[in-house]
């Protein structure tokens, strides 16, 4: 019976048509042939089988071969990808290095540009400075013959009748005679100041002690009673034309004298460098405005009524042909010199 079903259940499978049980009982030459029927149909199965799992084994392939094509065309897109990313990376760093270079390009391009027009500033003003020196220069020597000459006799002949009448006791015309002596020199400082700034003499540099300088210079200059002056209390040595440098300090110290309203203190102060020496000259006046302390050391600029504007710009000339620098500052006044050792 168990033959039967499996047989049945074959032709089924095979055929896919229906088998219906017999109706009847088999003969002998029935189940011969059914016999005969059973062993073709399992040869079939086999064969069906057989061919079954060959097309298993091809689909497997297949399906293994599709797999491993989808897992390298994965693994490719991530390379890929990876190889893009990296490239990224590369771009995005050439790129920061690219805008770094050029900002540092742009600041160096105004740092050049400011020092071009910085440049161009001063040598415009140079420029100026020199026309302004040469327009001096021209009428020097007659201003200085036309002017001191003159002046010397004038001089002369006041000192000749002031002692032919101070004999006399008389204290108005002695009065009189310190005025009359006070305005000469004035002149005559004023003259100074334009020789001073037109004439270029070549420097007698030796080693001098600035002690020395500065009490010479305080001697030919007239200290009021109420204005003191301190000196440095270090002796220090300095090399320097001895005359030049006794301009220089007296313009500023008379500059100083003149700014006072009721008296003051002048104090120098000396600071020894290594490479330099600094000289700093301060007063306790009033102070300089913000619009003159600008234009301070520019030819030909005085806020005196009387003054030739070239007392200031000579110590610039003469600090600078000594290879040194002059600088100003404020609340205090004070000038400060540098000078090379």
């Amino acid at each position: 019976m168990m033959e039967k079903d499996t047989i049945v259940r074959r032709q089924t499978m095979i055929s896919g048509f229906k088998v219906t049980e017999p109706t009847k009982e088999l003969t002998t030459k029935d189940k011969t042939q059914i016999q005969i029927l059973k062993k073709s149909m399992l040869k079939k199965e086999n064969e069906l089988m057989e061919s079954l799992f060959e097309q298993n084994s091809a689909y497997s392939q297949t399906i293994s071969t599709l797999k491993r094509f989808n897992e390298y065309k994965l693994k490719a897109s991530r390379e890929q990808v990876e190889r893009e990313r990296k490239l990224s990376k590369v771009i995005e760093r050439s790129i920061k290095q690219n805008l770094k270079t050029l900002a540092i390009n742009e600041r160096k391009l105004k740092v050049q540009k400011f020092k071009i027009q910085d440049k161009l500033e001063r040598t415009t003003k140079k420029l100026l400075i020199s026309e302004k020196l040469s327009t001096i220069g021209e009428h020097t020597t007659n201003f200085s013959h036309d002017v001191r000459n003159p002046l010397s006799l004038v001089k002369t002949q006041l000192e000749i009748l002031q002692i032919k009448l101070l004999k006399e006791k008389d204290p108005e015309s002695k009065i009189a005679f310190e005025r009359i002596f006070h305005a000469l020199n004035g002149i005559d400082n004023m003259v100074e100041q334009v020789l001073d700034y037109a004439r270029e003499k070549p420097l007698q540099i030796t080693e001098t002690k600035l002690s020395k300088i500065l009490k010479l210079c305080i001697m030919g200059i007239k200290v009021p009673k109420n204005v003191k002056i301190r000196l440095p209390k270090e002796n220090h040595s300095i090399s320097c034309d001895e005359h030049q440098m006794g301009i220089v300090f007296n313009n500023l110290i008379s500059n100083s004298i003149e700014s006072f309203e009721d008296g003051g203190v002048i104090e120098i102060k000396v600071s020894n460098q290594i490479d330099n020496i600094i000289i700093e000259i301060q007063d306790s006046g009033s102070g300089i405005s913000e619009g003159v302390i600008k234009k301070i050391f520019d030819p030909q600029f005085t806020t005196k009524k009387k003054g030739t504007g070239l007392g200031l710009a000579s110590c610039v000339k003469i600090i600078t042909r000594h290879r040194g620098t002059i600088n100003v500052q404020n609340n205090p006044t004070r000038f400060l010199i540098k000078l090379p050792k």
